[in-house]
């Protein structure tokens, strides 16, 4: 059976549009939008912000059901009616002039990004892509923050030239014109459904593999799944640091221009470290690669803790960046390795499900303790323990043969 081509490739493109448009623009930028909506229906940040967080909420519930869904509606079925869902609320938040409807509207879109975001593109990835699967990921996975850093400053000037009610409406377009690829190429979810094998793979390992994905049999009770859902929410929670960097850099002194070129570095970061840890994946394996993006973190949060100039804080702000590649890519390559081919859609359901949760309230909680000791240095510290905690975790799951 024919294991390469091109259009293994254009599989994973597709993906890409799936992921630039779930993550890239619903949860990328969605901050650009906080003081022009908020001073608009004169409410507060924090009150308007709510539907963010409604969103994100949305989103981790509605991941435990995807699997399910999968197999119950095809699924490019599936993506359209999740895209539609997300586009069509974003352009309604544009007719809104209430913070009640951003709420409903917030969850709608939440439900909508999680039925075509990263679970779905990620089993699609592990069912299509076999080699250099870890860069494969890292690449479609890695159009969330290049969507994020390109539309960003655009929807930031259409906001000052048209207003945001008509900036909403053509971000709405734009989500479902990046799905689009996805949803007109012709593809099956499973390569072996065309009389094809997974790009690379040998028709020898076909049993050997099947034998091992039927190895390990998920159960979310199991110590191994348990301890894996903790590293996630930990390692998910570091990432909420990084949107504090403005009110970090006005902390120490700086002013709020080194704060948004913090926020501009880490976001270069997050989209380089995402294609490191593929590669660094496919040549060491996933366990050691995410080694590697936990020290780089760690070594990002000691700088921000004892060297405060303006070029080393531009620097740990980049390196920070790394912890995205493990949130990102890393804990779905994880799991994977953990939980096996055939658990996967399930395994990572659930996993996904405890990262939104650990975004959602991380974010308030650190906010809560610097207003409580009116510095970040405890957090940098949280941050660091959460680093070497994850390390050790993550070497305790590894020596788990059985779940």
């Amino acid at each position: 059976m024919e294991n390469k081509g091109i259009k293994y490739w254009l599989v994973l493109l597709s993906c890409c549009g799936l992921t630039a448009s779930s993550i890239g623009i619903v949860m990328n930028t969605i901050g650009v939008f906080y003081t022009p909506v908020s001073t608009a229906l004169n409410v507060s940040q924090g009150t308007f912000t709510l539907h963010a967080t409604f969103c994100i909420l949305a989103t981790a519930f509605t991941v435990l059901i995807v699997p399910r869904i999968m197999k119950k509606i095809p699924l490019k079925l599936m993506v359209f009616i999740g895209v539609s869902l997300t586009s069509l609320a974003t352009f309604a938040m544009g007719l809104s002039h209430h913070i009640v409807l951003f709420y409903i509207l917030g969850i709608i879109r939440g439900i909508g990004a999680a039925l075509y975001g990263v679970v779905p593109v990620t089993i699609v990835i592990n069912n299509w892509i076999y080699k250099n699967n870890g860069l494969a990921t890292s690449i479609a996975l890695c159009f969330s923050g290049v969507a994020g850093a390109l539309l960003s400053p655009v929807f930031s000037s259409l906001i000052e030239s048209i207003g945001w009610e008509y900036t909403y409406f053509i971000v709405g377009i734009i989500s479902f014109v990046l799905a689009l690829p996805f949803l007109l190429f012709p593809f099956k979810e499973r390569p072996e459904d065309e009389n094809k094998l997974p790009y690379m793979m040998d028709e020898s390992l076909v049993d050997q593999i099947q034998f091992e994905n039927n190895d390990v049999q998920f159960n979310s009770f199991q110590l191994k799944f348990i301890l894996f859902f903790i590293v996630g929410i930990l390692l998910n929670a570091i990432t909420g640091m990084g949107s504090h960097f403005p009110t970090y850099a006005l902390s120490i002194g700086f002013n709020a221009t080194l704060g948004s070129l913090m926020l501009s570095a880490t976001m270069v970061g997050n989209i380089g470290f995402k294609f490191v840890i593929g590669v660094l994946s496919d040549t060491f394996g996933i366990i050691k690669a995410v080694y590697i993006m936990i020290i780089i973190n760690i070594i990002s949060l000691l700088m921000f803790i004892f060297l405060k100039n303006e070029i080393t804080l531009l620097i740990a702000a980049f390196l920070f960046g790394s912890i995205y590649s493990i949130t990102a890519v890393g804990i779905a390559i994880m799991t994977r390795r953990f939980f096996g081919e055939l658990n996967y859609s399930s395994a990572y359901a659930n996993i996904q499900f405890g990262c939104n949760f650990g975004v959602a309230f991380a974010v308030s909680l650190i906010g809560f303790i610097y207003d409580f000791t009116d510095s970040y240095s405890l957090i940098f510290v949280i941050g660091l323990s959460i680093g070497i905690l994850t390390i050790i975790l993550l070497n305790i799951i590894k020596r788990m043969k059985t779940i």
